[in-house]
């Protein structure tokens, strides 16, 4: 049941909880309902397949709420998730144009008789929708302007799928990828798929797939965050908040001190 990710893995988890709720009366719960996921990668964002998930999840939060407001009525319940999703319609391989350029060097592996990297000087890490331009010596400042040259290429190629090339400064503005000497951000749809040494930069996705990892400066990419119960505002829009928001504001509610918190809680009292 725990490595159930079908919408039959989620009823399970929910007649469980369900189940604790009534004999144990937790005063803290978490529930991890992830088959929409799964729908979401194999058929799409919005697909007949997802949408068909999500009403049905839906009515499992119903049933959830409801069993633990009727375990203690001044239960506070919360909706969260962790990212959005997009469409995917190319898939992207970075480590071609590096081996063209001699940043990565390939060999044949002796089981399998098939390439792989001998040694590098600068390769690319998928973060799915980005990539981290590592470099194998931080301080190889030649090689880092090689790269600079190659993805500035790259990017000025429409074809290619790249919305931006980050440097070190434009990382440190927007946080995340430390150690990275460039990040590669891709178009909505390129993915970053495989790590093959051979073939095309470029190809297709054939049907309809989805994923996410891409910028979070994509609005797709932002996850959903619902609260309700005693002591929270009615119909108040909180617009866009910080996801580091959501921990202080449940440890809050909680009487429970989170000193290493690095954002403030939420305002959430009426």
């Amino acid at each position: 049941m725990g490595n159930d990710t079908t919408i039959a893995g989620d009823e399970t988890k929910t007649r469980y909880s369900i189940e604790i709720l009534r004999r144990q009366k937790p005063s803290f719960m978490t529930i991890h309902l992830s088959s929409l996921d799964d729908a979401q990668h194999a058929h799409g964002p919005f697909s007949a397949e997802a949408n068909q998930d999500i009403e049905a999840i839906d009515g499992m939060v119903e049933r959830l709420a409801n069993a633990a407001l009727s375990s203690d009525p001044s239960t506070v319940v919360l909706v969260v998730s962790d990212h959005g999703f997009l469409t995917l319609t190319h898939a992207v391989n970075l480590n071609i144009p590096f081996v063209q350029a001699g940043l990565i060097q390939t060999a044949v592996d002796p089981e399998t008789h098939s390439p792989t990297i001998g040694a590098w000087k600068a390769m690319p890490w998928s973060a799915g929708g980005m990539a981290a331009i590592i470099l194998h010596d931080a301080n190889d400042h030649q090689t880092e302007q090689q790269v600079r040259e190659l993805l500035t290429k790259l990017a000025a190629d429409q074809n290619n799928g790249i919305q931006e090339i980050l440097d070190r400064d434009a990382m440190k503005t927007r946080g995340g990828f430390p150690g990275a000497a460039f990040v590669v951000v891709l178009k909505q749809g390129y993915y970053l798929f495989g790590g093959g040494l051979t073939g095309s930069m470029i190809s297709p996705i054939p049907g309809t797939r989805g994923s996410h990892g891409f910028s979070p400066e994509f609005p797709e990419m932002r996850a959903s965050f619902f609260m309700a119960g005693v002591g929270i505002a009615h119909h108040r829009d909180l617009g866009v908040i910080d996801m580091r928001q959501i921990a202080p504001t449940v440890a809050k509610i909680l009487n429970v001190p989170m000193p290493t918190a690095k954002a403030t809680p939420l305002h959430i009292q009426p």
